[in-house]
């Protein structure tokens, strides 16, 4: 396939500053310039310099020129990141249906689980997900929450479509600022399987949630088994360098 012009300008101007024939804090030729130098339009110079700034080898201001800024090199990195969007619309179309809650302390065993010190104190809201038209449910969370937030078992069951993330930050002012997630294999659990209407023992997703706010003070943590073949996860890598 062959390689369209803008990319080949992109990579030659790219070997000159690699060779030093651009060095950093020089200035580029003006479009103008490029433009008679490589035989092409605006557009196409306009387009082989994109690709150069995106990588962050030059800079472009008005009135200043396109200055070079870095060598060529190093290894692209790529960041994922988790929308509150995607999480609103699990919420909107899976509405929850509260089993039980309770004050608890973690155990050892729960607390390596959960990512969370042991002996610690939490409000838990037992709860499952139903689609609509789904015969069985979504899947089991069982979300701890700060205990000063207890209030928040009551207003979940009022209002089953908004996130409780979203319930704590409208009714108590705190606000979460970020949400870490853990995705790893398990299998169903026999507590939850005839309440999932799937066979213990089979293959489930679990989904680990830390919702932070600001100060990076853990509020919320959510532990979410989905048994095979209901739920999947779809992620998006962006390239940043």
């Amino acid at each position: 396939m062959a390689v369209a012009k803008y990319q080949q300008m992109a990579e030659e101007l790219i070997q000159q500053i690699r060779a030093g024939d651009l060095p950093v804090g020089a200035l580029l030729p003006t479009e103008m310039e490029l433009m008679a130098a490589y035989q092409t339009s605006r557009n196409t110079v306009r387009m082989a310099l994109q690709q150069l700034q995106a990588r962050g080898l030059i800079s472009r201001r008005r009135n200043r020129g396109t200055l070079v800024e870095a060598l060529p090199g190093g290894v692209a990195t790529f960041t994922q990141s988790l929308s509150f969007d995607n999480l609103v619309m699990l919420a909107s179309t899976a509405q929850r249906t509260l089993l039980a809650s309770a004050d608890v302390v973690l155990d050892t065993a729960t607390a390596k689980a959960l990512q969370c010190q042991p002996g610690s104190r939490w409000y838990r809201l037992s709860m499952v997900r139903n689609v609509p038209g789904k015969a069985k449910p979504l899947g089991w969370t069982d979300a701890y929450i700060d205990p000063h937030y207890r209030q928040v078992g009551t207003l979940a069951e009022q209002q089953p479509d908004k996130l409780l993330a979203d319930i704590i930050e409208t009714e108590f002012g705190r606000r979460i600022e970020s949400v870490e997630q853990t995705v790893s294999c398990c299998s169903v659990t026999e507590d939850m399987a005839q309440t999932l209407g799937a066979a213990r023992g089979t293959p489930a997703l679990r989904v680990l949630k830390h919702y932070r706010d600001a100060a990076r003070a853990l509020v919320i943590v959510t532990s979410t088994l989905y048994p095979e073949n209901r739920y999947s996860i779809v992620t998006t890598l962006a390239r940043s360098a």
